[in-house]
């Protein structure tokens, strides 16, 4: 009965010595340097998931901020045509018989271009540079009839600039249409100057500077008005009826061209905004038909003072 008891008792104490040497050697398995608080739980996932949505929501909206590069501008002109030196009209009692600076009485224009990127993300999504391209710009002006009513004489002509032919002049002080276009390109820079703020709805709100340069063609058209004539006849036994009767009826329509600058800024919001735009060029008119009129080139200074509605797309 002892020995029985005594081997039980020995069992027990070599279990109990297993048992502790298995601990220990577990005890001794363990990375006490490793960090036991780095477990991913729920709640990390779902604010990591969270920081990802808020950061893809917020570069769609600066996306839309600085998404519209397109412009359309519906444009009210003020132009002025003006003279490089001597631009004779024939009839002296009218601004001593040269023709004298033109301003226009009404004047429209509509404008399409594109704006292009030179770097690819705004810098701290507050500065873009660009390249403009303004692929279509057509204006018409309207310019009044100078002197009074009787504005042009059919039967004067002038001697041509090479001394060989003699012409009619062209008769600059009628009503005149002019009809133009262009295209340009140049610098501008944009600017968002609220997107620090908290209101998403400034960070639309932006300020483009700009300088273009460009090459345009111009058409001034003088409708006949027989009744402006201040040539007296008044029957076919007259020899300056039938001059009177050709410049009555004869196309009058001289073409320009020539290199144009335009400087401008605009604010906007969203796809509407409103802008300046001062244009200047120079131009060699000419007329059209040359038969009547010659082939003299005049010289002109064109300028036009711009405000215009513009439409973002």
């Amino acid at each position: 009965m002892k020995r029985k008891i005594l081997l039980l008792a020995s069992l027990f104490a070599f279990s109990a010595y297993a048992q502790d040497v298995n601990e220990d050697e577990r005890m001794a398995n363990i990375d006490w340097s490793e960090d036991s608080t780095d477990v991913t739980t729920i709640q990390d996932i779902i604010k990591q998931q969270q920081k990802v949505s808020t950061t893809h929501a917020t570069e769609r909206h600066f996306e839309d901020v600085w998404g519209r590069r397109s412009y359309f501008n519906i444009v009210y002109n003020n132009a002025t045509l003006s003279p490089k030196g001597s631009v004779p009209t024939g009839v002296p009692s009218i601004n001593g018989g040269n023709v004298k600076d033109m301003s226009s009485d009404w004047g429209l224009s509509i404008q399409y271009g594109r704006s292009y990127r030179l770097h690819k993300n705004p810098i701290d999504n507050t500065l873009q540079f660009y390249i403009d391209y303004t692929g279509i710009d057509l204006a018409a002006n309207h310019f009044k009839k100078e002197g009074g009513s009787k504005v042009y004489d059919s039967s004067n002509k002038i001697t041509s600039k090479d001394l060989k032919d003699s012409y009619y002049y062209t008769p600059w002080n009628l009503a005149k249409y002019e009809f133009s276009y262009g295209m340009s390109i140049g610098p501008s820079l944009t600017i968002a100057p609220f997107v620090k703020n908290n209101n998403p709805g400034l960070h639309y709100l932006k300020l483009n500077l700009y300088y273009h340069i460009g090459y345009h063609i111009s058409f001034l058209y003088m409708p006949n008005d027989k009744d402006a004539d201040l040539n007296p006849a008044t029957s076919k036994a007259d020899p300056t009826y039938s001059d009177k009767e050709k410049i009555g009826d004869e196309t009058k329509l001289d073409w320009g061209h020539g290199l144009m600058h335009s400087f401008g800024l605009n604010i906007s919001w969203k796809f509407i905004g409103l802008g300046y735009e001062y244009r200047t060029a120079s131009l060699s008119y000419k007329p059209i038909v040359t038969d009547t009129f010659g082939k003299d080139k005049y010289d002109f200074s064109s300028s036009y003072s711009r405000i215009y509605l513009q439409i973002r797309m």
